[in-house]
């Protein structure tokens, strides 16, 4: 059981290799375990024998929609919600005027989304197609969907590499889609703009966008990574990714954006690319069109 007894917004983690219960009755956690609890708020986390985190929800798809009566998503909240948009679910195959018209009402519908395309800043376009190929698996109801009911949270960290170029300690200077499932998925190039070093974190599930929507998948970091960076100083390095989207091709020498969004382990969502696609795509997700 996890506990925030402060007004505050707290991200909380349960390492790997932690034992957690006494004499016989102890296990091992398998995996790093991060949840973002509300103030005076508390979570139990369960796991099996084994140590493996064990959830009530496989995919994107099992979270239920408890809003239908919004107009607006504040994007930092945490209610699962979706904005309903007049299309039919057969409208949605890939065609340019179906993903500019959801990128279009994306724009109108979510507040707090402070994109800006010559920092690598984004993350319209990631819950813009993520709604888009959800509402294809649904087949009846197309809208916008929340973060929450995409199974993300909003990255409030200090320390990570979101924040920190948001608030403009760091510049990325490139950020490239190359491939999937490896440890140069991404190769980033960052800049330190303050005369201190820095250290700076890549949470596990820290979602990368496609900076022009070309088909191609959007990216998610499978482990956290720290990268320090000397005063002034820029430095390029590789981070390992897999892909999140089944249905389409990989990225190729892609432009990408961070986002402020973080995908939750669902238990065994990092454990390989497969795992990745079923957390985002479910049993439907390869006969979609992004």
């Amino acid at each position: 059981m996890l506990s925030n007894p402060t007004p505050h917004s707290r991200e909380m983690t349960i390492p790997a290799g932690r034992t957690l219960g006494v004499s016989g009755g102890a296990i091992t956690t398998q995996g790093s375990v991060t949840v973002e609890l509300e103030p005076y708020s508390r979570v139990g986390i369960i796991y099996d024998r084994h140590g493996h985190r064990v959830s009530d929800r496989a995919t994107i798809d099992d979270i239920n929609i408890i809003h239908e009566d919004v107009e607006i998503i504040d994007v930092s909240g945490g209610t699962a919600s979706r904005v309903p948009i007049g299309m039919e679910a057969h409208e949605l195959n890939g065609n340019k005027a179906s993903r500019d018209d959801f990128l279009t009402r994306a724009r109108e519908t979510y507040e707090g989304v402070p994109e800006d395309s010559a920092r690598h800043l984004g993350g319209f376009q990631l819950l813009a197609q993520l709604s888009y190929l959800r509402s294809q698996r649904d087949g009846q109801d197309v809208g916008l969907y929340s973060p929450e009911a995409l199974n993300m949270r909003y990255d409030r960290g200090a320390d990570t590499i979101y924040s920190l170029v948001r608030a403009g300690d760091l510049s990325l200077t490139s950020c490239i889609g190359a491939g999937y499932n490896n440890s140069g998925a991404l190769q980033i190039s960052m800049r330190n703009n303050t005369s201190r070093e820095i250290r700076v974190r890549i949470p596990q599930g820290c979602m990368f966008e496609q900076a022009e929507w070309t088909g191609n998948q959007n990216l998610v970091v499978t482990n956290e990574e720290f990268v320090i960076i000397g005063p002034a100083k820029e430095e390029t390095f590789p981070l390992h990714a897999s892909c999140a989207n089944s249905s389409a091709g990989s990225p190729a020498n892609d432009e990408m954006n961070v986002t402020p969004f973080i995908f939750r382990d669902l238990g065994e969502s990092f454990q390989n690319q497969d795992s990745v696609w079923r957390s985002f795509d479910g049993d439907g997700g390869r006969n979609t069109s992004l």
